[in-house]
């Protein structure tokens, strides 16, 4: 059934593209009189957070458009009060949300689309049939972004942050590089208390999107007992979903039994929108390569991230603020005491 979805939305595109055909821009070009601009990151938090500096710039490049921000109903409620956009539309999945969110920026009459992070097999048929004159994507090297306004190059080791920020300067022709994410304004402002005598808060972000890139409950359980020898005043945290829980509560069958009141499980304590004033009250976040990791990076949280199961930090770690955020890639196997090393360098810093 999907097939025949895909092979039908596609005879739609070739067909609307000849009576609607898109403005091609076969080089860089400064588009003026840019009214209406929907903005495409309706995947997960860490793609998202990485796209917000080319949003930022969006804005500063358009400062007089209407910019709406398509994004995922998940990660919505982080971003509500984003002072760089103006309006929003929630991506619906599947074909009755296909249909949804194409009327949805069809009202908006967009003279620009840009894409920058998206997936098939739908994103380029939402933004074509949405009707917009201008549609760039940053690259993915799909075989339909050849119908948008240029099909642009991408260089596959470039760190995702520029890549989006080089889509927006191929119609601006001015060099952008500012890459600081950014979140509203609220959470950048809020500064978490600790009363005098407070121990060392640790987060542990065990969980990632990938089994293949996790370090293992075992390997945390390690370190959550190096740790707490070290630091008899810590406290460690375990963050993640409320789908997360049960994984992380089988890091107390691998601890001794006095360890037990050091460690808090507070998965699913925290809804997406204060997930950040949590984060803030950290120390540090160990973590791997996933979405509060991105999260710490824009916050100023101190972080070791670890990147396994082929995560790149040339293409996705964190590149603002480099003295409070180590990264250790998996060369080889990542130990313990390796972790707690990194940590400990941070905490003196």
């Amino acid at each position: 059934m999907k097939a025949v979805y895909t092979f039908l939305t596609n005879l739609w595109v070739k067909f609307y593209l000849k009576k609607n055909p898109i403005i091609k821009l076969p080089k860089p070009t400064k588009l003026e009189n840019i009214q209406s601009i929907v903005i495409f990151s309706n995947t997960a938090l860490g793609d998202t957070l990485m796209r917000t500096p080319a949003i930022v710039a969006t804005r500063e490049a358009f400062p007089n458009a209407k910019i709406a921000l398509f994004i995922a109903k998940n990660i919505y409620p982080l971003f509500k009060d984003y002072e760089f956009v103006d309006d929003f539309i929630l991506y619906d999945k599947g074909y009755k949300g296909f249909l949804k969110n194409i009327f949805q920026i069809r009202v908006l009459k967009p003279d620009l689309i840009l894409m920058y992070h998206s997936n098939g097999p739908q994103d380029i048929p939402t933004a074509i049939l949405s009707g917009a004159k201008y549609i760039l994507k940053t690259p993915r090297n799909g075989k339909h972004e050849s119908l948008l306004s240029t099909k642009l190059s991408r260089d596959m080791a470039a760190h995702f942050i520029p890549l989006s920020l080089k889509t927006l300067e191929y119609i601006t022709l001015k060099e952008n590089s500012n890459i600081t994410m950014k979140l509203p304004s609220k959470y950048h402002d809020f500064i978490a208390k600790k009363a005098l005598g407070d121990g060392l808060r640790i987060g542990f972000q065990m969980r990632t999107s990938k089994p293949q890139r996790e370090w293992g409950v075992e390997n945390f359980a390690k370190l959550a007992q190096e740790i707490l020898g070290h630091f008899t005043n810590a406290e460690i945290f375990l963050s993640g979903t409320n789908q997360e829980k049960i994984y992380c509560e089988k890091i107390y069958s691998l601890l001794p039994s006095n360890l037990h009141n050091k460690v808090h499980n507070v998965c699913g304590k925290y809804k997406i929108d204060e997930l950040p004033f949590f984060l803030k009250s950290l120390d540090c976040l160990i973590t791997g390569d996933t979405g509060p990791m991105h999260l710490a990076g824009a916050l100023k949280i101190p972080s070791v991230a670890l990147f396994l199961g082929g995560a790149n930090p040339k293409t996705s770690g964190i590149l603002q603020d480099k003295e409070i955020h180590i990264e250790i890639c998996q060369e080889k196997s990542i130990t313990p005491t390796e972790v707690l090393k990194a940590m400990q360098q941070l905490i003196k810093n």
